[in-house]
């Protein structure tokens, strides 16, 4: 008997490639849209960097907005590949309830959106506040399709080749992080106003140090774990090379996420390494490259003294930066000292609070978190903020306590499956991920999402929850 293949609604077989694509097939094309996603994120982000500085110029287009497109563009193609593994029917019992928990917070974010729309007035819900960082529903929604379409992938060579573009990125920032040191390359945070002496924190092209450290944990737990995995020799150097990248940068952002992040990856580094020397591998170069990162970045900072500027880069960031929200003034009633954290966390906190107070259920709206401090014009409004620097707070604020709880599952759930594939050896990949995994579901209470790095740590998030088909 003939071989008959799949149809949907009894259409032509020809129009019904998705259900008769191979699983090869399948996830070539994740590897094709997620790298053709990620690469444009940093493109594009590097665009918007030099467009901030003035190096170039394009007339038509608002140089704030660029991230958040590349973004979007990137979670359709995330998306896409979910799609097709839902026709396909390939979930599994754990993506099924990530799915669900993705889909609860969707519908949150919808129904903040749809709210924002006729009680927040002079911004676009959508694509977000105009003179902030335009990181509205859509830069959200792409966050959960991001996530979903990587928990979609079934194969450890595809993740590993993801893996690779994750590298070749890392090695990049820092070489543009390395530029910043010399005071004529594009920077923000070459002598910092708002701290006492002269001093240079890289941020790459995420706008933030803040920012960079958050990429630069995902990049050194992606590249430590992969130079001793990766088979090529041209990409095991590449590994290699973003760690000692990585491990410095993330070291010189000064930043309390930073120090946490190095840690945190270097505990479960070391762990690795003893469990693999019982089994007989005694692979140590990694671990040498990456205590040379550490080790240069510590010289420079102990020659300047040890200092954690969150409070600083907040402000520079948020006022200087994009013009966010009010200048830092010690002057008013409730002014803060901007370099204690003790001061600092509570303060933006406490924003929070007062946003959730008023709007539980359904949030202010997306990227409106500004809205409640403003009298008048930004600068009119010394020490308003528009992010809380804590990612559970935000989404409360902003889509509301439901939402805040669905995030808050998500990031647990990816953990814990993490955790568990990881203890189980099922894949060195699952090593990485849940590094990353674990490590954002406890600092996310000390950061903020942001359109040029937060995507990648939701592909290591659904990473978590894959599952892996056996490879001949």
């Amino acid at each position: 008997m003939a071989k008959t293949h799949k149809t949907i609604f009894g259409t032509t077989e020809k129009s019904n490639f998705i259900l008769n694509m191979t699983n090869d097939q399948f996830n070539k094309l994740a590897s094709v849209m997620f790298t053709i996603g990620f690469s444009l994120i940093f493109v594009l982000s590097a665009v918007a960097e030099l467009m901030s500085k003035g190096k170039i110029t394009v007339a038509t287009y608002d140089w704030k907005i660029v991230p958040s497109v590349s973004l979007g563009i990137t979670g359709i193609l995330a998306i896409s590949i979910f799609i097709i593994a839902f026709i396909k029917q390939t979930l599994s019992k754990k993506q099924i309830v990530a799915s669900v928990i993705a889909l609860v917070l969707a519908v949150c974010m919808y129904i903040s959106y749809v709210n924002a729309m006729t009680t927040v007035q002079d911004y676009n819900a959508f694509l977000g506040f105009r003179y902030g960082r335009y990181e509205g529903l859509m830069v959200y929604l792409s966050y959960l399709f991001i996530f979903l379409g990587s928990m979609t992938i079934n194969k450890e060579t595809t993740v590993r080749n993801i893996f690779r573009v994750f590298s070749v990125i890392t090695v990049l920032q820092s070489i543009w992080s390395g530029l910043q040191f010399i005071s004529s390359f594009p920077s923000f945070y070459y002598k910092v106003p708002y701290i006492m002496q002269p001093i240079m924190l890289p941020s790459g092209t995420t706008g933030s140090p803040a920012y960079l450290a958050a990429f630069m944990a995902c990049g050194l737990a992606v590249s430590v774990f992969s130079a001793s995995n990766d088979k090529s020799k041209v990409f095991s150097f590449i590994h290699k090379a973003a760690i000692l990248g990585s491990a410095f940068c993330l070291t010189k952002t000064q930043t309390l996420l930073g120090y946490i992040s190095i840690i945190v990856i270097v505990a479960a580094v070391l762990a690795d390494h003893f469990r693999n020397r019982k089994s007989g591998n005694k692979e140590s170069s990694t671990l040498l490259l990456m205590f040379t990162g550490l080790a240069a970045a510590a010289a420079l900072i102990i020659i300047k003294g040890f200092a954690v500027y969150d409070g600083e880069v907040i402000w520079q960031d948020g006022c200087t930066r994009i013009a966010a929200f009010g200048q830092y003034s010690t002057s008013i009633e409730g002014a803060i000292n901007i370099h204690s954290l003790g001061e600092v966390y509570p303060y933006l906190w406490g924003k929070a609070y007062d946003i959730i107070k008023q709007f539980p259920v359904t949030g202010i709206g997306p990227d409106a978190f500004i809205f409640l401090q403003r009298k008048g014009s930004i600068n009119d409004v010394p020490l308003s903020v528009d992010r809380p620097y804590n990612e559970y707070l935000y989404y409360a604020a902003t889509y509301g306590i439901p939402a805040a709880v669905s995030v808050a599952a998500a990031f647990f759930c990816s953990a814990a499956n993490g955790v568990v594939s990881a203890a189980k050896n099922k894949s060195w990949v699952f090593r990485s991920a849940a590094v990353i995994a674990v490590l954002y579901t406890a600092t996310a209470v000390i950061t903020n999402s942001t359109a040029t790095v937060t995507p990648f740590i939701w592909f290591m998030l659904g990473t978590c929850c894959a599952t892996f088909k056996e490879e001949k």
